[in-house]
């Protein structure tokens, strides 16, 4: 999910004076050669001279966000910095639309999605046709759950800008987690036809492929994917399931591995792994699960459980056909 923030133009300096002009200006330009934080200096003389200069705010929170980091912890203090200049900003001039996206992408970002629509609302009643606030909404609707919320937002994103590579993504994997995998297909059709190297369509395009039965076309995606992006850790885990599925048992493993060293995280891919290799090689499974249960602690139960029934053949035997045989 991505949120789209912009820096103020210049047209607000019509009604600055001089000196707040010339400070405005050269901030901009510390802005435009990549002197970040030469750019928060010279806002925050800016602010320190004229307290109500708005413009300066909104910018100097633009700019706290895209501040380079070397920490969470320091990551966390310059989006505390940018919320209190965005709030400065509405206090100062509350029918500026583009403060309220901003906060509200911002608010998003900190994962506080509920007050991220909050703001993001004030933003599409201001302006209803404010594609970025709509876009940015939805996004927040859907990491909140409410994915029917979140395609009413799309949608309506949609009528004003069809061909965001951005928003079709998202609207995609929204179609996606509401089982409409032939709607999900046709907006990544869509968003591949004139953005062909974009190697996450071809993933979330092959997922409802695997979903709709057709394992082919989805292989010939996932392919596709690393092609572009041959680090695409999640495509391989993708196509390791399938050649698994296929009986090609030695290449889904060789796929696993691949996806392992590019991802070594990745908790599913061990499990999947484990899952494979429960009938065959149960101390290898074992080991996989051993490894999930650390990475994901919050789900040890499953793998504890899945361990138990390394321990007698029938119980291997249903681990293999719960994964790859449901029915």
């Amino acid at each position: 999910m991505k949120k789209v923030i912009s820096l103020l133009v210049a047209g607000f300096l019509l009604t600055a004076c001089g000196a707040e002009k010339s400070a405005f200006n050269k901030a901009q330009l510390a802005t435009s050669k990549g002197n970040l934080t030469q750019a928060i200096q010279l806002y925050s003389r800016l602010i320190k001279h004229s307290p109500d200069f708005f413009p300066a705010y909104v910018n100097r929170g633009v700019l706290w966000e895209r501040l380079p980091v070397k920490d969470a912890k320091e990551r966390q203090k310059n989006r505390l910095n940018a919320e209190q200049d965005y709030l400065k900003a509405i206090e100062l001039n509350p029918n500026l639309v583009e403060t309220y996206n901003n906060l509200g992408a911002l608010y998003m970002d900190m994962g506080r999605f509920t007050d991220a629509i909050f703001y993001l609302n004030e933003a599409i009643t201001r302006r209803p046709r404010y594609f970025t606030a709509l876009m940015n909404r939805g996004i927040a609707y859907y990491r909140l759950g409410n994915v029917t919320a979140a395609l009413l937002d799309f949608n309506r994103a949609y009528q004003i800008r069809s061909k965001d590579p951005i928003l079709l993504l998202n609207r995609a994997i929204a179609y996606y987690d509401m089982g409409q995998y032939e709607s999900s297909i046709e907006d990544l059709t869509y968003l591949i036809s004139f953005s062909p190297d974009n190697a996450r369509a071809y993933l979330e395009r092959a997922r409802a492929f695997i979903k709709l039965g057709y394992p082919a076309n989805a292989y010939a995606d996932l392919e596709e994917a690393v092609t572009i992006k041959p680090s695409y850790a999640l495509a391989y885990y993708y196509m390791g399931d399938l050649k698994f599925r296929k009986g090609d048992k030695d290449e889904a493993l060789g796929l696993l591995v691949k996806s392992k060293e590019l991802a070594s995280n990745y908790v599913p891919t061990y499990e999947l792994m484990g899952d494979m290799l429960s009938v065959e090689d149960p101390v290898s499974a074992t080991a996989n699960y051993m490894t999930a249960k650390k990475l994901d602690p919050a789900n040890a139960r499953r793998y504890e459980a899945k361990m138990r029934l390394m321990r007698t053949e029938e119980g291997r035997e249903r681990v293999l056909a719960y994964r790859f045989y449901p029915n």
